[in-house]
């Protein structure tokens, strides 16, 4: 376990002095002159982050000198939990609904609600717009009933992002057609599937939750740009009444006291990603020579600097980023030849444009919520902004920020936070190195013991890729600030790091090399306080176990059967999240979106969680071009890229038993896994 923040203490503690005071050259102190410390807490039976009593192990600097480690002096909190009678669950695959109507790589099932008045499923359809209806009376054979078109009572809809379920209403958030304009809820009956009324929030509606209470909801409205970056609509939250359903009322949070100049700016954390390119300057191309490196004559080169990174778009293929080596008149030579100069020529000039990254968000304009998950009492909502690797925290009750949580990195220079970084080496070869991995959550949930709110997030990571902005790198094409790294040769080797992928916006000073190490995502789950402090994070559990169990079809992609081929990017990719309770113990459910298969967790000691169970059903052996050519349906291959999950208590199940039900957007299954009970 790895934690960076301190925690509440319960009980009298014991300090360790280390005796590694930071001596500097020459005879004189170094840096600071300060003494590390290390202060084990006894924790008592009934603490939070440990339920059965355990040992807290802070670790931090004596800055003030004073022999003790004061709370704001602590850097590191880990825990050693006494052991909870695990209850051990298992999956069982008992249904599934498969149909040659949904199409490969089409997200045709992204998110999963339940009824349990109806005994139906609510999956979201982005491919056709729609939610699909499906009955599990039988949870062994679900069956498709109708469909929720989103269309039919808004012609100007475009996808169903997300569904909630609650008191036998059904919430679709819909985003408009028109990507830059406002977004809606809309509300069924789940019965008999009767539209009852829709409401206007902010744009791009990408999660919509239900609070507790089963009458109000929240939206988490991303906003993202256009792909030239000329517009940038603002990130938002809304908080919807549906206690009338018949008569639904929003209300809209922005984050506009956040902007520079605000009243709020100041509250910012430091280091949050902010990097949006609205209204770059945008440079026309006469001309290109193909050569190595290659070279760009420009309508003008107005702003344009030797270092500078721009991304070059192109009508035939995919927008890339490159660096300028030198400048002569108006010609630029970049620092390397075009990747994929095929797509360059075939452009031709005119296809060509070249985008500098010298554009500026607002703060409000730059956060993207993207899914949210409610504390038990109702009051609070944590909203993942994942593209800026932070957390919103929405006071409910007030309709109002209360604050916004930095996550930070990830230390993968740790023992237990190694990771494979290689999609060249043929090999599991997961070890650490000296980076860092910016959690990234995606999907988020919440759960209470101990009398403590906790969330779980999924660190998938993301990154920004639009016509006019592209961040993502590999290490091997940057270069960095002085003493930002010991040793640079990982960085450049294809079979270590060198491929890995890394974010341009981590040259925070703008001077063309980056400042930060760091990668995306975390490859890992991480469990917080209600205070915004890491608690767990599983390390390198994902990549080690899955590897453990698939060998050299570890870290695979979901679209293909190449093994390996993702190591270089985010990994497994943990997306999909549900946490549950069962029989008074807690479980989270992780889904992997790229290798494939569900992780599961007991996380009753929030300091201290038990893995359970690997569980996958994909064909590793099966031939990708079959479905590609339209020979075998989109399932025949297993489930692929596991994207929401539902979990249904025994108490309100068809059968009884607790379930989990998991939407795979890549395959367009929806399956149901009864949880066993030992």
């Amino acid at each position: 376990m790895k934690n960076q923040f301190k925690l509440a203490l319960s009980s009298a503690a014991v300090l360790f002095v280390l005796g590694c005071s930071d001596d500097g050259t020459d005879g004189q102190d170094g840096s600071n002159g300060l003494t590390s410390l290390v202060s084990q807490t006894a924790l008592s039976v009934g603490n939070a982050n440990c339920p059965n009593g355990g040992t807290q192990i802070d670790s931090g600097v004596d800055t003030n000198n004073n022999g003790t480690l004061d709370s704001s002096e602590i850097t590191s909190t880990s825990f050693n939990c006494n052991g909870v009678a695990s209850q051990f669950i298992q999956l069982s695959e008992i249904g599934r609904f498969a149909t040659d109507d949904n199409p490969f790589d089409e997200s045709a099932a992204e998110i999963v609600a339940f009824d349990a008045a109806s005994q139906r499923l609510f999956v979201v359809n982005a491919n056709i717009g729609a939610v699909d209806v499906l009955s599990i009376t039988n949870p062994e054979a679900p069956v498709k009933v109708a469909t929720l078109s989103a269309s039919d009572n808004w012609p100007e809809a475009g996808e169903v992002n997300s569904v909630a379920v609650a008191n036998g209403i059904v919430l679709l958030a819909v985003a408009n057609d028109d990507d830059m304009a406002n977004g809606r809820v809309q509300a069924f009956n789940a019965n008999d599937l009767t539209f009852r009324s829709q409401i206007e929030v902010g744009v791009l509606p990408d999660n919509i939750v239900f609070a507790p209470n089963g009458t109000t909801a929240l939206t988490a409205n991303e906003g993202e740009p256009n792909s030239d970056y000329s517009e940038d609509p603002e990130g938002t939250v809304s908080i919807i009444d549906a206690s009338n359903p018949d008569v639904l009322t929003a209300q809209l949070i922005r984050f506009n006291e956040f902007n520079v100049g605000a009243v709020r700016n100041s509250e910012l954390p430091e280091g949050l990603r902010i990097f949006g390119n609205k209204n770059r300057s945008v440079k026309t191309v006469s001309a290109f020579t193909d050569t190595d490196p290659a070279v760009l004559t420009l309508s003008d080169v107005t702003g344009i600097q030797a270092g500078q990174w721009f991304t070059l778009s192109s009508s035939e293929g995919d927008p890339i980023p490159y660096q300028v080596a030198s400048i002569s008149a108006n010609s630029i030579t970049l620092t390397d030849e075009f990747d994929g100069d095929s797509e360059v020529a075939a452009a031709t000039a005119t296809g060509l444009t070249v985008y500098l990254h010298d554009g500026q968000s607002s703060v409000a304009e730059d956060l993207e919520p993207e899914y949210i998950a409610v504390s038990a009492d109702g009051s609070k909502a944590w909203v993942t902004l994942q593209e800026n690797n932070a957390v919103a925290v929405i006071d409910i009750n007030a309709a109002a920020v209360d604050v916004i949580v930095n996550l930070g990195a990830k230390n993968h220079n740790l023992p237990g936070n190694g990771l494979d970084g290689s999609d060249r080496d043929q090999a599991i070869n997961i070890q650490n190195y000296e980076i860092g991995g910016m959690y990234m959550p995606d999907s988020i949930a919440s759960y209470h013991v101990a009398g403590q709110n906790f969330y779980v997030t999924a660190n998938e990571g993301d990154a920004r890729e639009y016509d006019a902005y592209v961040e993502e790198v590999s290490f091997k094409d940057v270069t960095f600030e002085a003493g930002i790294v010991s040793d640079i040769t990982p960085f450049s080797d294809n079979n270590l790091i060198g491929r890995l992928k890394t974010s341009l916006a981590n040259d925070t000073d703008g001077d063309g090399d980056l400042d930060l190490a760091q990668s995306y995502g975390a490859r890992s789950f991480s469990i917080w306080d209600q205070n915004g402090r890491l608690v767990f994070d599983s390390g390198d559990d994902f990549e080690v176990k899955t590897a453990e169990i698939l060998g050299l079809n570890f870290n695979n992609n979901n679209d293909d059967n190449e093994g390996d081929n993702r190591s270089d990017n985010k990994g497994p990719e943990p997306e999909a999240l549900a946490v549950a309770e069962i029989n008074g113990h807690h479980y989270a459910f992780i889904g992997l979106e790229r290798t494939g298969g569900i992780i599961v967790y007991e996380v009753s000691n929030p300091g201290s969680p038990q893995f359970m169970q690997y569980i996958n059903n994909r064909d590793y052996k099966f031939d990708f071009g079959l479905i590609e050519d339209g020979l075998e349906p989109a399932y025949a291959a297993g489930d692929l890229g596991p994207e929401g999950m539902v979990f249904i208590p025994a108490s309100i199940s068809p059968n009884q038993q607790p379930l989990l039900v998991v939407a795979n957007e890549v395959s367009g299954t929806t399956t149901i896994y009864q949880i066993n009970v030992n």
